[in-house]
């Protein structure tokens, strides 16, 4: 490994994450930061872990530096909402929606067929109340991505926000019998909350890693 290179360490500390090896995330992320506070990886995938991990200030922190360092990021701004609001700090969290569908609807005037805005962007909106735009979103997301994980997960969520169980459940088992998905993640994420009662989430939950 290049020792001075800062995408070296966080790429090293992003495998570190994905083995539930958090202390050494932390410091390869930590390093990489210091030799170049301006890469963006370093602070979103180093706040993915921390959320995962359930460190949520950290989490918080690190999804804002993100949202700084590339301002027209929408994935950071809008996944700083989720620490925020487990930090009960709301009206943060209600700013970083609206911030992450403003970039989100910027993201799709220069690409209307951009999935991951269209998908993560429709449960912003349907945190934002705007619920008849949320669904048409995820409907392009689908109608564009029918097989697309991270497409059918965040349509999944959006689902379980609108009150839809079964038709969230029926996009998840397709994503988590293919492998996808992380436990650790899900643990923590509150848009799984009002699914962790049901039998079948929880059978599909056992055989995430």
């Amino acid at each position: 490994m290049a020792p001075r290179l800062a995408e070296a360490h966080a790429a090293r500390a992003f495998i570190h994450s994905q083995t539930q090896d958090y202390d050494q995330a932390v410091a390869g992320f930590e390093e990489a930061i210091r030799l170049n506070p301006y890469l963006f990886d370093s602070y979103y995938y180093f706040a993915r872990a921390a959320f995962a991990r359930g460190d949520m200030q950290r989490a918080a922190d690190m999804f804002r530096a993100a949202a700084e360092v590339r301002g027209e990021d929408f994935q950071s701004a809008i996944l700083l909402a989720m620490p925020m609001n487990a930090l009960g700090k709301e009206d943060a969290a209600r700013d970083a929606i609206c911030t992450g569908i403003r970039r989100a609807e910027l993201m799709l005037a220069l690409n209307p067929s951009d999935g991951r805005a269209l998908s993560l962007g429709a449960g912003a909106l349907m945190d934002d109340g705007q619920v008849e735009r949320a669904l048409e979103w995820s409907r392009r997301a689908l109608d564009l991505y029918p097989h697309d994980a991270s497409a059918l997960i965040n349509v999944a969520c959006l689902y379980v926000k609108a009150g839809e169980r079964d038709q969230a459940m029926d996009l998840l088992d397709r994503v988590f019998a293919r492998g996808f998905g992380k436990r650790d993640w899900v643990a923590n994420d509150p848009d799984y909350h009002p699914l962790r009662v049901e039998p079948r989430f929880q059978r599909m939950l056992a055989g995430l890693k």
